[in-house]
């Protein structure tokens, strides 16, 4: 081997040892990005050349740079933040929902009042009976009477402002949905875009377009944070394939390669894509969905059932004859209608059936429906009392926040540990890294002074050349 042989070579191995170095300084820099993977950096020789002493390859070469993923647990990771998302979704709504009732409520218990009692349905509804059985005792006593239809007034009230809260809720989520739907779009266009780089990128070399895979991983991972579908990567273009399924279970394509084969659209119900309705399982859109069509919509269900049970039963109680007036108006049997009938007054409030001044029949009626049992077995609407219904109601509502509070806490668990799983596979090690970044700069060294040596035997024939 030649002096200038060897000096080249040298280079080679400068060269190979500096790009090695700074791949250990991009994975150091980028220890706390979760979503990058690290990268290593595969060393060779050159190509097979004929020297003097034959066939051979002296030159060290930084012939590749590779990731290492695991594509199992990065698939795992992304469904994983995707049962994350929904269950936050889900509570957080709910959550909202809670605080609209005025009552705070533990699993397995009745519910309790908040601080602003006074204004909580529970209480209005207590206080509607109370008033009629103080009207039942002064039956004569016209400021009894403003208090009845007051607290009748309050309740109706309380009523229709707590559905409209809840309604409004559930026109917030469509929204959200509706807002949500658009950035799936954008996720799925950048996705393709990012095949196709990968494709053109990668041609004869996979899996080298790390940045590009990197930025693809982690929009794969916002998009489970909105909605549920599968992958799969063709090994021979690096290009992913996303799939999800609709409502019959026939597969749905949204990405192929660099083409976004069908967007998504939010229906007022639920998400479409390609004109059929999505069966999500997860993502931040089915937690919504599961908020607005199951716990929330439940509790509207029972306030109108409890609406109707308490209209139908006072005007009964009422106007038994069905002739003298009632008290509800019979039209609004449901939490967002109900309310007293337009001609009803303290001045005309019955206490009685009779002209009697003394009769509180009608009073005693009324105020006993509050320990009144109703069945639905005979038609009513509702089970129990009005207050057993509407306690365990918002018990029920406050089990069904306590399922979701307890499934995010073990979902949480489950998401941490396949993160750590994954992280101590493509994550950054900074012990590992430091040890190669110490391994590099010695070999750069011994690179560097081998050129010194090289450079001074060169300069010494030099110098023997002229001598002569």
């Amino acid at each position: 081997m030649s002096l200038f042989t060897s000096l080249y070579s040298g280079t080679s191995a400068l060269n190979a040892q500096s790009y090695a170095l700074q791949v250990a300084g991009k994975n150091i820099a980028n220890v706390n990005n979760t979503n990058y993977a690290r990268e290593t950096v595969n060393l060779g020789t050159g190509p097979v050349t004929q020297t003097p002493l034959g066939y051979g390859s002296s030159n060290l070469e930084a012939q590749s740079v590779t990731q290492v993923r695991n594509a199992f647990l990065d698939q795992q990771v992304a469904q994983e933040n995707s049962i994350v998302s929904a269950l936050t979704a889900e509570q957080s709504a709910l959550q909202q929902a809670e605080a609209g009732l005025g009552e705070t409520v533990s699993s397995g218990t009745s519910a309790t009042t908040s601080a602003n009692s006074g204004a909580s349905l529970s209480s209005q509804l207590t206080g509607l009976f109370n008033a009629f059985q103080t009207l039942a005792a002064s039956p004569t006593d016209p400021g009894v009477a403003q208090n009845v239809v007051a607290s009748a007034t309050s309740f109706c009230d309380q009523m229709n402002q707590t559905d409209a809260g809840l309604a409004q809720i559930q026109t917030g989520l469509n929204s959200q949905i509706q807002s949500t739907a658009g950035n799936i779009n954008s996720l799925l266009a950048t996705i393709a875009g990012l095949n196709t780089q990968i494709a053109t990128y990668e041609a004869g070399q996979p899996g080298t377009a790390v940045d590009l895979r990197d930025q693809r991983q982690t929009a794969i991972n916002s998009l489970a944070a909105d909605m549920s579908f599968t992958s799969s990567t063709d090994s021979s273009t690096g290009q992913m394939q996303l799939t999800t399924t609709d409502t019959n279970g026939n597969a749905v394509v949204l990405v192929d390669g660099g083409t976004v084969n069908n967007t998504v659209a939010f229906n007022g119900s639920s998400l479409t894509a390609g004109g059929a309705t999505l069966a999500l399982s997860s993502g931040s859109v089915q937690g919504a969905i599961n908020a607005r069509d199951g716990g929330i919509q439940t509790l509207r269900n029972n306030l109108d059932a409890l609406a109707s049970q308490v209209v139908t039963s006072v005007n009964a109680a009422y106007n038994p004859t069905g002739t003298t007036g009632n008290f509800f108006a019979a039209s609004g049997t449901t939490a967002a209608t109900i309310a007293l009938d337009p001609s009803l007054t303290s001045s005309n409030l019955k206490a009685g059936s009779s002209a009697n001044a003394g009769d509180n029949t009608i009073a005693l009626a009324v105020a006993s429906l509050a320990n009144q049992t109703f069945s639905t077995n005979n038609r009513d609407a509702i089970d129990g009392t009005m207050t057993q219904f509407y306690a365990n109601t918002v018990t029920a509502f406050g089990q069904t926040i306590s399922d979701v509070n307890n499934q995010l806490a073990n979902q949480t668990a489950v998401q941490a540990l396949v993160t750590s799983q994954q992280q101590s596979v493509s994550g950054v090690n900074l012990d590992e890294e430091t040890t190669n970044l110490m391994m590099y700069q010695k070999a750069y060294q011994a690179s560097s002074h081998f050129l010194t040596i090289i450079d001074g035997l060169l300069d010494t024939l030099t110098q023997l050349g002229a001598g002569t």
